[in-house]
């Protein structure tokens, strides 16, 4: 039997209870052997045998340790990641990856330079509902796509004055908090895009962004990302209209749900969706517009872990490239860019 990847995760707030540790314990690729926390003791429930460290010094320390998962706040992710590789190790990092591209281009070379692998948990490229959206892309089920929203809203009226996430910090904000998601989705459909036009905004008051809306421009398609915090009426995850027809999907993966009532993440009927939260394909025949109910395919957030014991144990690839995380910051930055101007950046 192979010997298990010993991981250690810093920091234990809800990324890590809620995201990272089920999957850890589902899979018998992963024994967590360390965890830092500043001052709690909480991950003892989920990890009883794993030590807790303090400092990160200390933790990096151990040389039986092969893996690091970094779910600290975001300003932290570059200096903790840096820290992590040229102590030998490999290195997950909660979305975002970095705060700016030129810190990603400096984790990606020192891990060739070390031989480690370092890559983002970008875990919503296995939602169902995009699962289904990248399937129906691929067969030209619309015909060619001419247009894509994608549209990530809460409700939420009240800030929550004591999160680092509301604070005015590198990366906090709603543009580093969900836009990571939205992009690198948009680039696995449909590649990078010539053009970006951003508006971002503060809706509620206080120091950081609570809304955006990022249009990105390509030959023969806009695609439109939006992300709100006061947005209490119901609108559609995705839309995609192609020249044959259109794809309209409501709703929320049921995986992050799943997962904060403690569901097993390995269970048989994991990520499957109700049939009354299928997506719709609206086509036109014989002068009427007809509808056709889309299965959703079940999503998958354990592959991500998966995928990654294949490439530390087999040197298989990663299962998110960081060369492409690397792009969604730029894209990121752009929208900064375009939206502190009022004018559409081009890419090169």
């Amino acid at each position: 039997m192979r010997e298990q990847i010993q991981t250690a995760i810093i920091g234990y707030g809800k990324s890590a209870k809620v995201f990272h540790a089920p999957l850890l314990k589902a899979l018998p690729d992963y024994e967590v052997s360390s965890v830092l926390q500043r001052s709690k003791n909480d991950s003892k429930e989920d990890f009883r045998d794993a030590k807790i460290v303090r400092n990160l010094k200390d933790l990096l320390k151990d040389d039986r340790i092969e893996l690091v998962i970094i779910t600290t706040p975001n300003h932290l992710h570059f200096e903790q990641a840096f820290q992590a590789l040229n102590a030998d190790k490999h290195v997950v990092i909660e979305k975002p990856f970095t705060v700016t591209s030129g810190e990603a281009e400096k984790l990606i070379r020192l891990a060739q330079t070390k031989n480690r692998i370092i890559t983002a948990f970008q875990n919503r490229r296995w939602d169902g509902d995009f699962l289904t959206l990248r399937k129906l892309v691929h067969e030209k089920s619309v015909g060619e796509p001419v247009e894509f929203i994608s549209s990530f809203d809460r409700y939420r009226s009240e800030r929550k004055e004591n999160v680092w996430k509301e604070k005015k910090l590198p990366g906090s904000g709603i543009l580093y908090d969900l836009g990571p998601h939205l992009i690198d989705q948009t680039l696995l459909l449909f590649g990078k895009p010539e053009k970006v036009y951003a508006d971002i905004r503060v809706q509620r008051g206080g120091d950081v962004e609570d809304y955006f809306e990022i249009d990105l421009y390509y030959p023969g398609l806009k695609a439109k990302l939006k992300a709100g915090m006061l947005v209490a009426d119901e609108t559609p995850r995705f839309i995609l209209r192609g020249k044959e027809g259109s794809f309209v999907k409501f709703g929320k993966d049921v995986q992050e749900d799943a997962l904060a009532a403690k569901k097993n993440p390995a269970g048989s009927d994991w990520g499957t969706e109700s049939p009354s939260s299928y997506g719709t394909i609206y086509r036109q025949k014989d002068g009427n517009i007809e509808r056709e109910k889309i299965e959703t395919v079940p999503g998958n957030y354990l592959r991500f872990y998966e995928m990654l014991a294949q490439a530390i144990r087999k040197k298989n690839d990663p299962p998110v490239n960081p060369d492409t995380v690397k792009e969604g910051i730029k894209l990121i930055e752009a929208a900064l860019e375009s939206h502190q101007s009022g004018r559409v950046v081009s890419l090169k």
